[in-house]
């Protein structure tokens, strides 16, 4: 089973890696600070790979992102100073997406997300710890040349959520779009719940849980 969602997962990351790059549509389509997906090419290729895991019977599991405080930075720094550090936060969200074979998309402001094919819950919370250790560890360059100040340290708090879409009455591409929606909704919950938690912090949706929702706090 692990070699098959192996398998779906490099299969799934090269159709998606395809979709983004068509000739045109990569300029259209990105964000103009950060070169990431937008939000509106990233629910696009969302629901697309919620369709796929959908066809292969496979997981797929979605980071949500969200930098604690940012507007502290803004305004102590300057909205330059605050762009500077975005673009660079955003190189390491993409490096951390393209190592586990999914793709990053800045959702907004300060807020991100990872989409990962063929992820279960534990692969994405391993790819969010590893992510959220390593911005926590790093002191940001806000000047330009970079060595100049100010120096910027920047935390986030990670929400992570994992389905494996079941097919439906409904049309593919309609319940492709109800099953994003959702793993959206969950991880941005579970966002909440690591933030409510004190920031700095990973939680994980429970899809099995009885209640509308509940989180496992890291």
């Amino acid at each position: 089973m692990k070699n098959s969602t192996d398998e779906f997962a490099a299969r799934a990351a090269a159709a998606l890696r395809e979709v983004v790059s068509l000739p045109g549509a990569c300029d259209r389509h990105r964000d103009s600070l950060t070169g990431l997906l937008d939000d509106r090419a990233m629910h696009r290729a969302l629901t697309d790979a919620v369709e796929a895991a959908e066809r292969a019977g496979a997981p797929i599991g979605l980071l949500f992102i969200d930098l604690d405080h940012f507007k502290n930075v803004n305004d102590r720094h300057g909205h330059v100073t605050g762009s500077r550090v975005l673009g660079q936060v955003a190189g390491f969200i993409d490096e951390t997406a393209k190592k586990a074979r999914g793709f990053a998309a800045r959702y907004g402001g300060d807020e991100f997300v990872v989409v990962l094919p063929g992820a279960d819950v534990d692969e994405c919370l391993d790819n969010a710890e590893r992510l959220r250790a390593t911005l926590a560890a790093i002191i940001f360059a806000g000047g330009e040349p970079p060595e100049r100040r100010p120096l910027v340290r920047v935390t986030c708090s990670i929400g992570v959520a994992s389905v494996r879409p079941a097919s439906s009455g409904d049309s593919a591409e309609a319940a492709g779009e109800g099953a994003a929606t959702r793993l959206l909704r969950l991880a941005d919950d579970a966002m909440y719940q690591a933030k409510h938690a004190g920031r700095n912090r990973v939680a994980a949706a429970d899809t099995h849980a009885a209640t509308a929702f509940s989180a496992r706090v890291l």
